[in-house]
């Protein structure tokens, strides 16, 4: 079961989309909150990224090996 949560900037918290006030406040604060998501970091995309390169260059390596001790 996979629960939604919306980041309040005043509390500075996930607020999970049950506890969120008919008005769509935070239940803690009772800031109003948007309906948006935090975006993904820039980093962790650049992690993603060197990670595929760097798994599809062992591949390629790994298939090289194969080719010569088979």
């Amino acid at each position: 079961m996979s629960t939604t949560v919306t980041w309040c900037e005043s509390c500075e918290a996930d607020v999970p989309d049950s506890e969120i006030t008919d008005e769509g406040a935070c239940p803690q604060c009772g800031a109003l909150l948007r309906d948006e998501r935090r975006p993904v970091p820039w980093h962790f995309k650049l992690m993603i990224v060197a990670s595929v390169i760097y798994l599809g260059y062992r591949a390629y390596q790994g298939v090289g090996w194969l080719v010569h001790h088979v």
